[in-house]
C-alpha cells in the first residue's frame, strides 16, 4: 500500500484547507464569512427542532430573524420563553460571539494592514501620462520644483517617486521642503527601482518620462561611483524589460551616470529612448566658461530649467516665407532664435546668416514660456541701424592666467577646457591639498596633451591663509574654488567659504599695501542654492551651483530629451558659446543711452552674432533683479545702457 494513499481525508481536506487560508486575506474572509452562515443555518434548523419538540405559545416572531440577531449578539430569547428555546438561544448566542467577533476582529485587522500597507509605500499607482523618478537624493527638491513650474498650464499633474525609502522619511522631507505643489501632485512608493513588479506598480509602461537618479554625488569614491552607476544601468534594463511589449513607444528614459563606459551600456540598451547626463562634465564645462565672463553663470541658471528662460523647438503651423536665419530674428516678439535642427535631427547652433529656413525642421527657440512663441508673417519691430557699419570693432585676445583650488570630478575636465580657450603662453595652475600618485598621473597626462598652455600643480594646505599667500592670487583674471569632499552639502559649502574668505582677506590686505584693485575673478563651486546670499557677501562674482545645475537640467530633459543636444553644443569650446561682452563692442561710445533690445539684437548681428540679453552692471549684485542678468525681453524693451553694460550673445569666441 502506498504512503500517498495512506493519507486520511482528514488530512488531505486539512492539507486544501491550509493552501486556501494561505492565500490570504480574501480567503480567510470567506472562510469567516461561510463558517458565520454555516452556523446560522444549522442553529436555524435547531431552533425549529426546539420549538417543534417544545414550543412556545406566547411567542410571535419571525424566527430566523430572531436566530440572525442572537447570532450576532443584539437580542437574548426573552423571559417569556421556554428552557428549550433559552438554551438554543443562549447556544446560539455564544457561537455568534465567537464567529462575528472573529469576522469583525478580521475587518479591522485588514483595515489596519491596507493603512500600514499604504504607510510603506507598497500599493498600487494608478496614474498615467506622469513624470516618474527612480531614487531619491540631493537632487529630487530642485527637479520637484522645476516639474511643478512646467505643469502649471495642466490642470492635475502627477510626479511619482518610487525608492528604496522609507515612504514616511520620503513624504516628510517633502512637506518640509516643498512649497506650494500648485497643480502637481507628488505620489511616492517605497520599493527596490530594479524590481519589474516595483515599476509596473508605479505605471512605468504608461509614464510620460522616468528620470533615474545616481545614489552618488561627486565628491565620492571611484568605487562608489561605479556601483551606483550599475545600479543605474540595471534600472533602465528593467524599465525596459516592463515595457517588453511595446518596445517602440518607450518613454524616454533620463539617466544621471558618472563614468563613460556605463553611459555606453546604458545607451546601448535603447538607443532612442536612453539619455545620459554626466553631472562632472556638464559642471566642468560651465565653470571654465562662466570664470572667463563674470555673471555667465546667472546666464546659464536662467537658460536650464523651467524657472526663467528655457529651449524649447518650435514649428509654425504653416511654412517659414523663405526666411533667412537673420531675418528671423525679428519676427518674434518674446523670443530668440538660437539654432535650427534639420530634417536629420542635427542641431546647428547659430548657422550662417544666409541659412534659408526651409531646410529646417523647427527652430531652437530661448523664452520664457512656449505659449510665447509666436511666428509673425512680417517683421514685429524694425530696429534703428545706430552699431557700427563700415568696421568691426573686436577685442584683443591675451594670454590668461587661472588657478583652480581643489581635486574633484571636474577638475581634469577643467583642465582640458581651459587649454581649448586660452592662448598659447597662458597658465592654468592647479592647487591640492593631497597631491596623491594618481592626481600627479593625470595631471601630466593632461599638461603632456596640451604643451603651448603651461600648467603647474602644488601641494597646498588652503585652510592656511599664509600658504595662500604664497600662490599670489591676486595676479590670476580668475579663481575657482572646487566642492570639496564631506558628509552633506552643508560642511561642503562650509569649507569653501573658508576658502573664499581666506582670498578676500588676502585681496584686502594687497590693496591696503599696493592701493592697486584686484580685478581676479572669484568662482565658487556651491552644492546648496541656499548658501548663495553667503557667498556674494563673500565677494565672488559668480557661483556654480552644482546641484541646482544638473537637477535643471535633468528636469528640462525629461520633458524634452532634444534639448541635451543643445546644451551639450552650448557647454563645448568647439562651435559658438555664450559670452558676455563689453557693449562698446556693438554701439559706437555717442550712440549708447536709450536703446531698445532690438537695436542690441541688430548690433550683434553685423558681428555675426546672436544677442540674447543685456546685463546692467550696477545690478550685478542685487538678487531681486537677478543680479542685472534680463534673458530674452520683449524687442520693444528699452534699456537705459552705460559704458560699463554689456551685452549677452551667442558668439564663436570673446573677441
Amino acid at each position: 500500500m502506498s504512503a500517498q494513499s495512506k493519507i486520511s481525508w482528514q488530512e488531505r481536506f486539512q492539507y486544501k484547507f491550509d493552501n486556501f487560508m494561505s492565500r490570504g486575506g480574501f480567503s480567510v474572509f470567506l472562510a469567516l464569512l461561510s463558517a458565520f452562515f454555516g452556523a446560522f443555518v444549522f442553529m436555524t434548523v435547531l431552533r425549529y427542532i426546539s420549538e417543534w419538540l417544545f414550543p412556545n405559545q406566547d411567542l410571535e416572531g419571525d424566527l430566523l430573524w430572531d436566530v440572525f440577531v442572537q447570532l450576532i449578539g443584539l437580542r437574548d430569547t426573552g423571559d417569556e420563553a421556554n428552557f428549550s428555546t433559552k438554551t438554543v438561544g443562549v447556544l446560539t448566542i455564544f457561537v455568534g460571539l465567537v464567529l462575528f467577533s472573529s469576522l469583525v476582529a478580521f475587518i479591522t485587522q485588514e483595515f489596519e494592514s491596507r493603512l500600514t500597507l499604504l504607510k510603506k509605500g507598497k500599493s498600487l499607482v494608478v496614474e498615467k501620462n506622469h513624470t516618474l523618478i527612480l531614487g531619491f537624493n540631493d537632487r529630487i527638491v530642485d527637479i520637484i520644483t522645476e516639474l511643478v513650474i512646467a505643469n502649471e498650464s495642466e490642470s492635475d499633474a502627477v510626479i511619482v517617486i518610487l525608492s528604496a525609502q522609507d515612504k514616511e522619511q520620503m513624504d516628510d522631507f517633502l512637506r518640509e521642503k516643498l512649497g506650494d505643489l500648485k497643480t502637481t501632485r507628488v505620489v511616492t512608493r517605497s520599493g527596490t527601482v530594479t524590481n519589474i513588479n516595483n515599476l509596473n506598480k508605479v505605471g512605468v509602461k504608461v509614464a510620460r518620462s522616468v528620470v533615474l537618479l545616481n545614489d552618488a554625488k561627486g565628491s565620492d569614491s571611484k568605487e562608489f561611483k561605479k556601483l551606483s552607476d550599475a545600479r543605474v544601468v540595471k534600472a533602465i534594463l528593467a524599465t525596459v524589460a516592463a515595457n517588453e511589449e511595446q518596445k517602440l513607444s518607450l518613454p524616454p528614459i533620463i539617466a544621471e551616470i558618472h563614468s563613460e563606459q556605463y553611459r555606453i551600456l546604458a545607451k546601448s540598451i535603447a538607443p532612442a529612448a536612453v539619455t545620459t547626463l554626466n553631472e562632472a562634465d556638464i559642471l566642468g564645462r560651465i565653470l571654465v566658461q562662466t570664470s572667463r565672463s563674470v555673471g555667465l553663470a546667472t546666464v546659464y541658471l536662467n537658460l536650464v530649467g523651467f524657472a526663467g528662460n528655457e529651449i524649447y523647438f518650435y514649428r509654425p503651423e504653416h511654412d517659414w516665407q523663405n526666411l533667412s536665419f537673420t531675418e528671423l530674428q525679428f519676427h518674434f516678439y518674446k523670443s530668440i532664435p538660437l539654432g535650427v535642427r534639420d530634417k536629420n535631427g542635427n542641431v546647428i547652433i547659430k548657422p550662417d546668416n544666409n541659412y534659408n529656413l526651409i531646410d529646417a525642421e523647427s527652430i531652437i527657440v530661448l523664452a520664457e514660456d512656449d505659449s510665447l512663441i509666436t511666428f509673425h508673417q512680417e517683421p514685429f519691430v524694425k530696429p534703428q541701424v545706430l552699431g557700427y557699419l563700415d568696421s568691426r570693432k573686436t577685442l584683443a585676445r591675451k594670454t590668461e592666467k587661472h588657478l583652480i583650488i581643489g581635486w574633484n570630478s571636474k577638475t581634469s575636465i577643467c583642465l582640458r577646457e581651459y587649454a581649448k580657450y586660452v592662448l598659447e603662453g597662458s597658465e592654468i595652475n592647479l592647487v591640492t591639498h593631497n597631491l596623491t600618485p594618481e592626481i600627479k598621473v593625470q595631471f601630466d597626462e593632461i599638461r603632456q596633451t596640451y604643451p603651448e598652455v603651461s600648467m603647474e600643480i602644488w601641494e597646498i594646505d588652503v585652510d592656511v591663509v599664509e600658504e595662500l599667500e604664497t600662490l599670489q592670487p591676486y595676479k590670476y583674471n580668475s579663481i575657482s574654488i572646487l566642492a570639496s569632499k564631506g558628509k552633506n552639502s552643508e560642511e561642503i559649502d562650509a569649507k569653501t567659504l573658508t576658502i573664499l574668505l581666506e582670498i578676500r582677506q588676502i585681496f584686502w590686505e594687497y590693496t591696503e599695501q599696493t592701493g592697486k584693485p584686484v580685478t581676479t575673478e572669484l568662482v565658487a563651486e556651491l552644492a546648496d542654492s541656499e548658501e548663495t546670499d553667503l557667498v556674494i557677501k563673500a565677494g565672488v562674482q559668480d557661483f556654480l551651483l552644482s546641484n541646482q545645475f544638473v537637477s535643471k537640467i535633468l528636469a528640462q530633459v525629461s520633458q524634452e530629451p532634444g534639448v541635451i543636444l543643445v546644451y551639450r553644443y552650448l557647454f563645448s569650446a568647439e562651435g559658438s558659446e555664450m559670452y558676455i561682452k563689453p557693449i562698446e563692442l556693438f554701439f559706437p561710445t555717442e550712440k549708447i543711452g536709450k536703446l531698445s533690445f532690438a537695436d542690441c539684437v541688430f548690433a550683434a548681428q553685423s558681428r555675426n552674432e546672436i544677442c540674447i540679453g543685456v546685463k546692467i552692471t550696477s545690478q550685478s549684485q542685487d538678487k531681486e533683479n537677478n543680479f542685472g542678468i534680463y534673458i530674452a525681453p520683449s524687442l520693444h524693451t528699452k534699456f537705459d545702457l552705460t559704458l560699463k553694460d554689456e551685452l549677452i550673445t551667442l558668439a564663436e569666441d570673446e573677441t
